[in-house]
């Protein structure tokens, strides 16, 4: 296959894969949106407000079309925040080529509570995409730290092709065919890894954040095998691999954010905040599954209190510890 990949969003996680796949010697086009901030990366190769300190190579093209991007492109990584992804399908449907797909951005979107790969094929009709989902902090992976993820596709022949040109020395892939799991898993861990911050903030400690954890992949498991993935897939990668580094990085967006309700407060956090929360729609995304189907789960439903009501976050574990009490 012509190595040619075309990274649709200039955010960490995309400046992030451009430089590996630059390493690897692929010709890469990234593409960014908005005009003001595409003359800043061309200018500085540098998302200043996004990732802040890493530079673009000089081999990477930067595009603010998307026709030209897709035009030069055998590969289509997708790498917008989810609140985007919607739109840039839209503007993708008529201008792309049957070339190989991965969907990179995690989350569910809010108003609809569908998955990425859902709002893609509503636009496109093909079977040759897959989801990368993994503990894939952006600003570790430019560092050169190995890590490990998983590509997941319907169509496994499709799943073992790109495996074989996106793995690396510091970047091992594997293969799955869930599709929904890897999704649902790199979609709420964002939920759990928000509490894993409060914690951090009150200084409740590893006992407490691990207890917590572990819950928190039960629901994962819960909520996600019933809309359809493979509890094996949670126990992989794209579920409790996330979720662990999520929920410990200091990198983590989510963890972050969780650790400011309690510092400084929700709105105070939020406006200083440069970086997208994805688990702030998301935790409304799942918290309105779990009411259609009558699916318990207290965790998401105590952070989304927190987040949509301001409910106060000793109150909300207080409430978590004294639960009925039930067999693991």
């Amino acid at each position: 296959m012509d190595k040619k990949i075309g990274i649709i969003g200039s955010g960490g996680w995309g400046i992030a894969l451009s430089i590996i796949f630059n390493k690897l010697k692929y010709k890469i086009y990234l593409w960014e949106p908005l005009k003001e901030n595409y003359e800043i990366l061309i200018k500085k190769r540098e998302n200043i407000n996004y990732f802040k300190g890493v530079k673009i190579p000089k081999e990477v093209g930067i595009s603010n079309s998307l026709e030209e991007v897709v035009e030069n492109s055998k590969i289509l990584i997708i790498v917008v925040r989810s609140s985007f992804f919607r739109k840039t399908i839209e503007d993708l449907k008529n201008i792309y080529k049957d070339q190989y797909v991965i969907i990179g951005t995690k989350g569910l979107e809010y108003q609809t509570s569908k998955r990425m790969s859902e709002i893609l094929t509503e636009y496109i009709k093909t079977e040759n995409f897959a989801i990368l989902s993994g503990p894939t902090i952006a600003k570790e992976i430019v560092k050169g730290y190995p890590t490990a993820a998983v590509i997941a596709s319907k169509n496994l022949s499709v799943a073992e092709s790109l495996q074989k040109i996106i793995s690396c020395e510091n970047f091992r892939i594997y293969t799955s065919t869930d599709i929904i799991g890897a999704e649902i898993g790199g979609s709420f861990k964002n939920i759990v890894a928000i509490g894993a911050g409060i914690i951090d903030g009150l200084k409740l400690g590893i006992n407490t954040k691990s207890s917590y954890i572990t819950r928190g992949l039960n629901e994962m498991i819960k909520i996600g095998t019933f809309l359809g993935g493979e509890e094996k897939t949670f126990r992989g990668l794209s579920g409790i691999g996330d979720l662990i580094t999520t929920s410990f990085s200091k990198y983590s967006r989510n963890r972050s954010f969780g650790e400011g309700i309690v510092k400084i407060g929700k709105e105070k956090y939020l406006k200083k905040a440069k970086m997208v929360i994805e688990g702030i729609p998301t935790t409304k995304a799942f918290y309105e599954l779990s009411r259609k189907f009558k699916i318990e789960l207290p965790i998401t439903e105590a952070i989304y209190r927190i987040i949509y009501e301001n409910s106060d976050v000793k109150e909300e574990i207080k409430k978590l510890m004294i639960r009925e009490l039930k067999r693991e």
